[in-house]
C-alpha cells in the first residue's frame, strides 16, 4: 500500500470521528453572542447614565469655575471726586512762550466738586478769571476742560487730558487740545496739591 493511500484512508477514519454538528453548535454560538451583545449594551447604557449624573450634578460648577475665570474685576475708576482740590504750579522756567507772554509763574487751579474750575494766573499775567465758564468733566483717566476759553484759548474749543494723581502731585498728558496756551500751562510741570 502506498504512503498516499494510507493517508488517505488514515484521513478518512478521522473525519468520521469527529463529526461536527453545525445546528447544535451554531446554536451555542449564537447564544453566547447574544449575551455578550446584551451585556455590551447594558454596559454602554450604564456608563451613559453615569456621565449624565455627572454633567447634571458637576455642569454647574464647572460652568461657575469657567464664567469666574472669564471675568475680570472692574478695576477701580478714578473719579472726579478724586481729582477735587486745589493745585499749584510754578512754571517760571518752564516755557519761554509763556515767558514771552507774561504767563510764567506760579499758576492755581481749584477743581471743585460741581465741576467748576478757579484759578489764578501769575501777578501782572493780566489774564482774568473766566469764570463762571471755565468747567471740567472727568470719565475714568480722562479730563475734559473748557479752561481759558474766554482768554487764552478763545474759539479752540475743548481739551482733552490724561490724569493721575500720587499723593500730592496731579500730572496731566494732553490727549487732544488745540489750544497751545493750555497745554503748555497744564503739562508743563507737575501740580502740587495746595
Amino acid at each position: 500500500m502506498s504512503l498516499d493511500r494510507r493517508l488517505r484512508e488514515a484521513l478518512q477514519r478521522s473525519s468520521v470521528v469527529v463529526d461536527p454538528d453545525v445546528g447544535r453548535n451554531l446554536a451555542t454560538v449564537r447564544r453566547r453572542t447574544r449575551r455578550l451583545v446584551i451585556r455590551q449594551r447594558v454596559t454602554s447604557a450604564l456608563l451613559a447614565a453615569a456621565m449624565v449624573v455627572v454633567v447634571v450634578v458637576a455642569g454647574p460648577w464647572v460652568l461657575d469655575i469657567i464664567g469666574s475665570q472669564r471675568e475680570t474685576p472692574p478695576a477701580a475708576r478714578p473719579s472726579s471726586a478724586t481729582l477735587v482740590g486745589a493745585y499749584q504750579v510754578d512754571l517760571t522756567g518752564a516755557d519761554g512762550r509763556l515767558a514771552a507772554r507774561g504767563l510764567a509763574g506760579s499758576w492755581t487751579l481749584a477743581l471743585n466738586g460741581d465741576g467748576s474750575i478757579l484759578w489764578n494766573a501769575p501777578p501782572g499775567a493780566g489774564v482774568t478769571e473766566g469764570l463762571p465758564r471755565d468747567t471740567y468733566q472727568v470719565t475714568g483717566a480722562q479730563l475734559v476742560t473748557n479752561l481759558f476759553q474766554t482768554n487764552l484759548c478763545r474759539g479752540s474749543g475743548v481739551g482733552s487730558y490724561s490724569w493721575t494723581r500720587s499723593g500730592g502731585t496731579l500730572t496731566l498728558v494732553a490727549v487732544n487740545d488745540g489750544c497751545e496756551l493750555r497745554r503748555t500751562i497744564l503739562t508743563s510741570a507737575l501740580w502740587r496739591t495746595v
